[in-house]
């Protein structure tokens, strides 16, 4: 723009000085009139089309950089999340466990007293256990270090060993889990992933049906998808909190044994189906119980994909 400015001066004084220098081919004056006025037309297009370029690639940086924010503070609230859990829900169990360590050593504790708090420390411990699980493949996850194989599963051969342990830790809460999953039904899956999904699901159940209860899992064709119902008879889920139960901005939930739970086994099964194309979704009566749907792909034909049995 300054060399322009400076190039067109100069010629307007050059030609001021100088006009026999400046050779005039213009027939007449209106001629002369409408050259100027083409330059004039043109300039202010051009002169349009520079500033809307400016500003669409200034309004378009804007929106990256409020984007970026906008996820450094969803990251910055996820970090206080998970730094809460580790301070608290981590230290509880071991803290519990070495005083009865420390107790055991130094008093004679009674059988019974004793195995109500080895029962107390189980759960705690599987709490734990399962909670460092989650927390590990979450934090893998962030890390952007997952890599999905999508491979040809035989779904119910895939989920056997899941649903029999999940049977077990159902019975110990006196809950009745039925496993209706349909055989030769084959999807697109990762089994790694398609396991931790089911798992997290079914504990969610267990966690939140009162002993008596029935959990049911089951499987239903749809077009090309397959979609897993996980069904039980428990408390329920409000309306207003399924948008955020798939998300760590839900609120630290408790069972109805006082089971723990931080939320984040919902957000791992949210993220690791949407990595394997598939959805998620929720529906649920308030004291009736809750339904978890999974919808995945299914298999179009063995030859495109080997197939995987766990």
């Amino acid at each position: 723009m300054a060399v322009n400015i400076i190039v067109a001066i100069s010629l307007i004084i050059f030609q001021y000085h100088y006009p026999e220098l400046v050779p005039v081919n213009y027939k007449d004056d209106l001629s002369r009139h409408l050259d100027l006025s083409y330059v004039y037309f043109f300039t202010l297009i051009i002169i349009y089309f520079i500033l809307t370029s400016i500003i669409t690639s200034y309004n378009r940086e804007r929106l990256l950089a409020e984007k970026r924010a906008e996820q450094l503070e969803i990251a910055n609230q996820s970090k206080n999340k998970l730094f809460s859990i580790l301070a608290h829900d981590l230290r509880s169990p071991l803290n519990s466990i070495q005083s009865f360590l420390e107790i055991s050593m130094e008093v004679e504790i009674e059988e019974d007293e004793k195995r109500t708090i080895n029962s107390s420390l189980l759960k705690e411990t599987k709490y734990t256990g399962q909670m460092l699980i989650n927390l590990l493949s979450w934090s893998k996850t962030q890390m952007e270090g997952v890599n999905v194989r999508l491979t040809r599963l035989d779904l119910a051969r895939a989920l056997e060993s899941t649903l029999l342990l999940q049977t077990s830790l159902a019975e110990e809460k006196g809950l009745i889990l039925t496993n209706r999953i349909q055989h030769n039904v084959h999807v697109i899956a990762d089994s790694d992933m398609m396991e931790l999904i089911i798992r997290n699901l079914i504990n969610n159940a267990i966690k939140f049906t009162p002993p008596g209860g029935i959990i049911t899992v089951s499987s239903e064709i749809h077009g090309q998808e397959c979609w897993i119902r996980i069904e039980d008879t428990g408390i329920g889920i409000a309306k207003k909190d399924y948008d955020n139960i798939f998300s760590l901005h839900s609120e630290i939930t408790y069972g109805t044994n006082k089971e723990k739970g931080v939320g984040l086994g919902l957000v791992l099964c949210k993220e690791f189906i949407t990595m394997q194309h598939g959805r998620i979704w929720v529906e649920s009566t308030l004291n009736v119980g809750t339904v978890f749907f999974v919808s995945i792909n299914l298999s179009p034909r063995a030859d495109l994909f080997p197939l995987h049995l766990n």
